[in-house]
């Protein structure tokens, strides 16, 4: 009997020594998960401590998911363009356009890492957004990084339009994100970004970044350089595998300053020429998006429409490069983009308030007789919308 409950009282304190470890595990734990929650989305306290961040919405821990966009703005005038190119007020006015066609169709939190030459840029893009509703708020998260350019290379920000190039060196920039897309501040989203980010999922074991076809200056007398398949890439876009970038044979950066320097006197596009000409000798490693990821004026100004898949399927980003979405030479696209701007982020509904005005608009193209080149694209309204419809409730096909 003795033995018995000698027993008993050895189980015992084992039972109670294993619970208590047990507990200790479990509140080493919570301090960790805890402590992880505090260095933010990508587990650097010191980056995101320098770099100005602003938080909004959800705690910094809730952000782990979130998809990771670039986005660039500076002020000034680069090598290329009329004043209006330049206009920071236009890029505002773009990327707040960008914003909430973003969040009206996800369903997913996006962090957009904004790289800035100035806090005042930075705070007027995240301000817009500030008296959204809370619903729409809570996807985003904002990051301001510092421009930043090599040494050796800052001559290079001003080609084209200032800090068109700094793109090239996001590899650097960003050592701890795995993989981002960058995208210009004039896109309109027809479809769910989540979507776009899937197209990850399909590169292949040597892809490293995708972009989608140009299908206009490459090829013609206009252009000097080599560049990639048959019509070229358009950057407006881009996926960014950044830890295989800065895996490829001498380095993501030394790769493409190699490609700038050897043909930097026939370069026109700055960064859009360097990709093509890099992608050129590396086409194995490009992922090619479908046409209507990266849908442009150039696509419908010849009065017919050169991408099949948006044909088939409808536009699923609108793409306002050379100032489509406010110059009024292409007011097509410029209706969609002043819907979306009126939009009412607190009072209008997407199928009342944005998706009929958007027919309205772009049928007063036709009315009144807008200048367009694009409308005399057969059905190119359904075109622009087809996608779109497809995910606002009840939306009345056109």
């Amino acid at each position: 009997m003795r033995g018995f409950t000698n027993l008993l009282r050895s189980c015992s304190k084992q039972v109670i020594s294993y619970t208590a470890g047990l507990f200790y595990i479990v509140i080493v734990y919570f301090i960790i998960l805890s402590y992880s929650d505090r260095l933010g989305p990508h587990g650097d306290a010191e980056e995101n401590r320098i770099s100005g961040e602003t938080r909004r919405g959800n705690v910094i821990g809730e952000t782990h998911t979130a998809m990771d966009f670039i986005l660039i703005l500076c002020g000034g005038q680069g090598t290329q363009g009329s004043k209006v190119a330049s206009d920071i007020n236009r890029q505002i006015r773009q990327a707040d356009v960008m914003l909430k066609s973003a969040v009206l169709l996800s369903n997913r939190k996006m962090h957009f890492h904004v790289i800035a030459d100035s806090k005042n840029l930075y705070y007027r893009l995240v301000n817009r957004t500030t008296k959204w509703p809370e619903k729409y708020q809570k996807k985003l998260h904002f990051t301001m990084h510092d421009v930043w350019y090599p040494e050796e290379r800052q001559g290079m920000k001003s080609m084209f339009r200032v800090c068109a190039t700094e793109r090239l060196f996001v590899p650097d920039m960003f050592p701890k994100i795995k993989k981002a897309i960058y995208i210009d501040t004039d896109l309109i989203f027809l479809r769910p970004v989540e979507d776009l980010w899937r197209f990850f999922d399909d590169f292949d074991d040597d892809d490293i970044a995708a972009m989608a076809p140009c299908m206009y200056h490459y090829g013609t007398p206009r252009n000097k350089i080599p560049y990639y398949g048959e019509t070229g890439l358009n950057a407006g876009i881009m996926h960014m595998n950044l830890d295989r970038m800065r895996q490829i044979p001498d380095g993501w950066t030394n790769a493409n300053m190699a490609m700038f320097d050897k043909y930097k006197s026939r370069i026109k596009l700055a960064d859009q020429d360097i990709l093509n000409i890099l992608f050129h000798f590396y086409p194995d490693k490009l992922f090619e998006l479908p046409c209507e990821w990266n849908y442009r004026v150039w696509l419908c100004s010849s009065g017919e429409n050169k991408c099949p898949g948006a044909e088939e399927n409808g536009v699923a980003v609108l793409h306002g490069n050379a100032l489509a979405f406010v110059k009024g030479h292409e007011m097509k696209l410029q209706a969609v983009f002043q819907t979306f701007e009126r939009f009412d982020m607190n009072k209008d509904e997407l199928e009342g308030g944005l998706y009929n005005a958007m027919i309205g608009e772009l049928g007063k193209v036709d009315r009144e007789d807008g200048k367009s080149k694009c409308k005399a694209v057969p059905g190119i309204d359904r075109i622009i919308l087809k996608e779109l419809e497809r995910h606002i409730p009840n939306a009345v096909p056109v």
